[in-house]
């Protein structure tokens, strides 16, 4: 009898701990190869981009229902190549670089419906660390799951001073636009 007990119990703890397994979240990370995160500068002069394609980022997906539950993404400063060697070692500078090399962004909302995505979390960039929202749309693509979303960074609310040109500021707001594949 003792030994019908050990084997129900044996069972028991088999389905238990299975059940937990099933239900633990899946870590995937970007593809480098194929992820990307640009910004988008004015000035009256000109206009111009910078791309970072040396993008570092984790989902944590739940395994039964495959929608998202976590999302952390950190990039260089240093990564970013505008095509202008000059102003990349600029951009470097007015963002202290040096001092502050990363820019952070962590989930701690994520709400989604089929592809449409809305997150929300704390940016960590040039040492301030502010809430955003932001809408991101999900396309399935070769098999990898392709998520597309923008938002604007005001650069007074990071305490970064505005770039000039012959005297003249770009504007404040620089357009983050993101394509990132897992």
């Amino acid at each position: 009898m003792t030994r019908l007990y050990k084997n129900v119990f044996l069972f028991l703890l088999m389905v238990l701990f299975s059940t937990i397994n099933a239900q633990e979240p899946v870590k995937k990370y970007a593809d480098n190869t194929l992820s990307e995160v640009t910004y988008a500068m004015s000035h009256p002069m000109h206009d111009w981009e910078g791309v970072n394609k040396n993008v570092r980022a984790v989902i944590k997906e739940n395994s039964e229902t495959g929608k998202i539950e976590k999302a952390a993404v950190s990039l260089k400063i240093i990564d970013f190549n505008s095509g202008n060697s000059n102003r990349d070692s600029h951009a470097v500078e007015i963002l202290d670089g040096i001092k502050y090399p990363a820019i952070t962004f962590v989930s701690n909302r994520i709400e989604q419906t089929e592809n449409n995505i809305r997150v929300t979390g704390i940016l960590n960039f040039h040492n301030v660390k502010k809430k955003i929202t932001f809408s991101v749309l999900k396309k399935e693509k070769k098999g990898k799951d392709v998520y597309i979303g923008s938002f604007d960074v005001d650069m007074t609310e990071y305490n970064i001073k505005r770039p000039t040109l012959m005297n003249m500021p770009t504007d404040k707001i620089i357009k983050i636009s993101f394509l990132l594949v897992f």
